[in-house]
């Protein structure tokens, strides 16, 4: 779904409309896949809505053809429908059947004519009528609503599981439908807009009413077929793609055109620019032989209906988000339900992708570090959803779409460089366009585009773990050897005791600061770095590359990292170190021996004059002890992180 929440509003507004979303009407039980297992025993390919609809109330009426095949042998239809909807009449493949019986709130079943075999196709035709459950906004099939300017409106929002409100539907997001067409009937005046083309508008065959005739035959999802009507004014052009000689469809229906402020039309019309930005991240868009388009409603943000986007808010950061779904989600569907974050954090992630690049670096940061604000504020807060029985929890925004956009800039900044990460992405769109893909499908992908690198422990952790790492940060400079300590706590450590990741660290002096980039692999880490500059700070994830909090200051500590060997007046710096270690104060040509725990010879060598390096780099973490003279006289305790 969607971005629900309008993130630039203040904090207090968020609260408000995530407790109202409570309000909304949902269907309870653990959502799977499918309400019903009936529902598994065929495949549907294609569907045929013929519905009557007004704008000025939600009763709606006709009938709906599935066209499926069986994948096992059937002689009962399962299907969805809200019992507050009146089927009049059913039939499969024109025989008319007896009255469907109704099992819970909503399943239906129809006793088939015959059995059918595997392999077999058959058409159930459903005709129904009525007036679904009370409600409106998201997670409420189908809403009616006035503008301020007083256009009535009605449109539908499927997602996740609210289909069932206003059509017979099987409910199963990996079974997409290969084609639909949609005939919408509605008063004359009144337009629909909905999926794919528009093939035709008959207003002679029933005087006073049209008939809109929309296709499509782009693979789709059930909850992202749509219908909105209203007393649109429609506007479209052709977006042609740079360099070719391609072109699509743009088409947008809007309302209260005498009062739609030019400022809404103009982020609008920004469509085919934003389109060419995402093409050349991931690839042309998808459904580029059909169009692009929105539907503007009353919905308080935006619903990704595939090619046609149903929305409520004209931010241009919104209008990015649903546009990228068409990628993400709607190209590319999640196999579960507890995968919402494969569409909903790609989008979100995009939302900052497009400030970055249309407004500036610092528009980009801004929007990270409002998102990574609110994924702070769920400490024990979990990406994939273990909890798929309401819309709330399946769509919550502090983990699903701000901590999993976070966890999208981690893949992104684990990349050995920048451009495999949209490589990478840009496979995985090619690979599983038009059907659906795991978790463990787009792993694969960047494991490949990375070289081979394994991303199990970056999966396990921040995907099915929970919560996010808590830093306290300590530093200190000799010369030009600066050290940093990283202790690592855990906000929800009973289920995730470690996050193994990649953290960039800026190293402050004045006016002058550098980046570096460092892996923390264990809670207690230190790092060294060679840079001269009169320091004054150390500042934690400037960039907001990762899903972090900083535990209280950052703390200048002077004796960090300097160990003063008793013996004579040698002096190792640093100490633990994770590259060399540099002594000072042996004589000149001492003997020198580095050996493991186990006595086993690493190195050796003799000292030089002033200083004399003892090469790390190289070496696994542990403990090494530096030997003195030929005669090993005395010893030295070296730590490597």
């Amino acid at each position: 779904m969607k971005n629900k929440f309008i993130l630039s509003c203040s904090l207090l507004l968020i609260l408000t409309i995530n407790l109202s979303a409570q309000q909304y009407r949902k269907h309870s039980g653990n959502k799977t896949t499918l309400a019903d297992p009936g529902e598994n025993n065929y495949d549907v390919k294609y569907l045929r809505f013929n519905l009557n609809v007004t704008d000025t109330s939600v009763h709606i009426s006709g009938d709906v053809s599935t066209t499926a095949m069986a994948v096992t042998p059937m002689s009962s239809y399962v299907f969805e429908l809200d019992t507050l909807m009146i089927i009049d009449s059913a039939s499969i493949d024109g025989i008319w059947c007896p009255p469907p019986t109704t099992t819970g709130a909503f399943v239906r079943t129809l006793t088939m004519p015959f059995t059918f075999t595997a392999g077999s196709m058959f058409t159930a035709q459903i005709f129904y009528h009525g007036v679904p459950p009370p409600g409106g906004g998201f997670f409420n099939g189908l809403s009616h609503a006035v503008s301020a300017h007083g256009t009535n409106m009605v449109y539908t929002i499927s997602d996740p599981w609210v289909a069932l409100d206003w059509w017979p539907a099987k409910q199963s997001v990996d079974d997409k439908i290969d084609s639909v067409d949609m005939f919408v009937t509605v008063p004359a005046g009144v337009a629909d807009g909905s999926n794919g083309i528009l093939v035709n508008v008959d207003t002679s065959s029933t005087p006073g009413f049209a008939t809109y005739h929309w296709q499509t035959h782009y693979p789709i999802t059930y909850y992202l077929i749509s219908i909105a009507v209203a007393r649109y004014t429609e506007e479209k052009y052709y977006h042609h793609f740079p360099g070719s000689t391609d072109s699509m469809l743009i088409q947008n229906f809007f309302i209260d055109t005498a009062t739609f402020y030019p400022s809404y039309k103009a982020n609008f019309d920004s469509l085919g620019l934003i389109i060419d930005y995402f093409d050349s991240l991931y690839g042309r868009y998808p459904f580029w032989q059909e169009k692009y388009g929105v539907c503007y409603t009353n919905l308080p943000g935006g619903m990704e209906h595939q090619t046609m986007t149903t929305i409520g808010v004209p931010n241009t950061y919104v209008i990015a988000h649903e546009l990228t779904h068409q990628w993400f989600g709607d190209c590319v569907s999640y196999d579960l339900w507890g995968d919402t974050w494969l569409s909903e954090a790609f989008a979100t992630f995009d939302e900052q992708m497009f400030y970055n690049h249309f407004w500036s670096p610092a528009a980009g940061l801004a929007h990270r570090q409002l998102l990574l604000n609110s994924a702070l504020a769920a400490t024990c807060g979990e990406v994939f959803v273990t909890d798929t029985t309401t819309a709330n929890t399946l769509f919550y925004q502090p983990t699903v779409y701000n901590k999993g956009q976070g966890v999208v800039t981690m893949l992104r900044y684990l990349a050995p460089e920048d451009s495999l990460f949209f490589k990478g992405l840009s496979t995985y769109i090619r690979t599983y366009g038009y059907g659906n893909a795991s978790v463990a499908d787009l792993k694969s992908v960047m494991e490949t585009a990375y070289g081979g690198m394994n991303l199990d422990t970056f999966f396990n952790q921040w995907i099915y773990g929970k919560g996010f790492p808590i830093y306290s940060v300590h530093w200190n400079q000799t010369g030009s050897n600066v050290v940093v300590r990283l202790i690592q706590t855990q906000s929800c450590p009973a289920t995730t005791n470690h996050f193994s990741t990649p953290l960039e660290l800026e190293l402050h002096a004045g006016s002058l600061d550098t980046i570096v980039k460092v892996y923390n692999s264990i809670d207690t880490q230190w790092y060294t770095f060679n840079w001269s500059p009169t320091m004054d700070t150390v500042m934690l994830n400037p960039d907001i590359w990762t899903v972090c909090k900083q535990n209280g200051h950052v703390i200048h500590d002077p004796e960090l990292g300097v160990t003063t060997i008793v013996q004579g007046s040698l002096k190792v710096s640093p100490n633990p170190s994770s590259n060399n270690w540099r002594v000072e104060g042996m004589a000149e040509n001492t003997a020198l021996t580095l050996t493991d725990m186990n006595g086993r010879t690493i190195w050796q060598g003799k000292s030089i004059k002033d200083a004399t390096t003892i090469p790390g780099d190289k070496l696994p973490p542990g403990d090494y002890f530096l030997k003195l003279g030929d005669n090993n006289t005395g010893s030295i305790k070296l730590v490597h992180w």
